[in-house]
């Protein structure tokens, strides 16, 4: 008897919870509530389905906001068009949100995922599991720089992404470090393949970059973060001037606009910056 009553009332709870989710304020308050031993969420958006931590950055910006740099994402793809090599190379993949943002629109065959951190690691298989991408990625758990051999890696609890080799006092862990070019060797895969180096390395960028040569020298197009902070000035200069051979345009998003600018003279701001042949 009371079995219609109440699958009107879930109906209608159900309609009042979708209407309040539209809100920020209340995607905020409910981000705040979630209690700190649920320790991973799923969520499936529009294209895709991702399992997160809603207590660190990367997390909080998926609960909140159903996205992180979807936009720059779509919009890098935009600018570059259809790749001519059909690999994607993401160094730094952390959780996977990228690897399954630039892989919407068909553009890539293969992905090669090198990410450090055994958290992110977790996470970033269960992600390209969940979206079907498992069986065409390599993920490749190491760091990447100009050298082969082990590192310390520190972690960041409140920002995974933040993690990295620099030593913050937190809590930390040795993990291997290797070169570009001789992941991409191991894997028999040329830099004619690679149609795009995704890089976001928390200050490794000079590093990563004197190890990849040969991608460079093919003028494969580059969206990496450029933190001058974080790198001696001697670095900035030599990266630059190194780059500038192979790259004609330079991209700076800052995240509300984009403007082109010449990779000599970059901001001393922290950006993501796009170069491209």
């Amino acid at each position: 008897m009371f079995r219609p009553f109440d699958r009107a009332l879930k109906r209608s709870r159900d309609k009042l919870f979708a209407g309040l989710r539209t809100f920020d304020g209340f995607r905020y308050f409910s981000l705040l509530t979630i209690n700190e031993d649920i320790v991973l969420v799923t969520r499936q958006f529009a294209d895709h389905r991702l399992v997160f931590s809603p207590h660190e950055l990367v997390g909080r910006h998926l609960f909140r906001n159903g996205q992180y740099q979807r936009a720059l994402a779509d919009r890098v793809l935009e600018i570059i068009g259809k790749p001519f090599g059909k690999t994607l190379l993401e160094l730094g993949a952390n959780i996977g949100t990228h690897s399954v943002y630039l892989t919407r629109q068909g553009h890539f065959d293969r992905l090669i995922c090198v990410e450090p951190a055994p958290n992110n690691i977790h996470l970033l298989k269960q992600n390209l599991a969940l979206n079907g991408l498992a069986e065409k990625t390599s993920v490749i758990e190491c760091a990447v720089g100009d050298r082969d051999g082990t590192v310390d890696f520190y972690f960041d609890e409140k920002n995974f992404g933040a993690s990295s080799m620099t030593d913050h006092g937190g809590t930390s862990v040795q993990v291997p470090l290797r070169r570009v070019d001789g992941i991409l060797q191991d894997l028999d895969v040329s830099p004619e393949e690679i149609g795009l180096v995704w890089m976001d390395i928390e200050g490794a960028e000079p590093d990563a970059i004197r190890s990849m040569g040969e991608i460079v020298d093919q003028g494969v197009p580059i969206l990496m973060e450029y933190v001058p902070g974080r790198y001696d000035r001697a670095k900035v200069s030599e990266m630059t001037e190194y780059l500038a051979r192979s790259y004609r345009r330079c991209i700076v998003f800052d995240g509300k606009s984009e403007k082109q600018a010449d990779i000599r003279e970059l901001p001393e701001d922290t950006y993501d910056i796009l170069l491209l042949p």
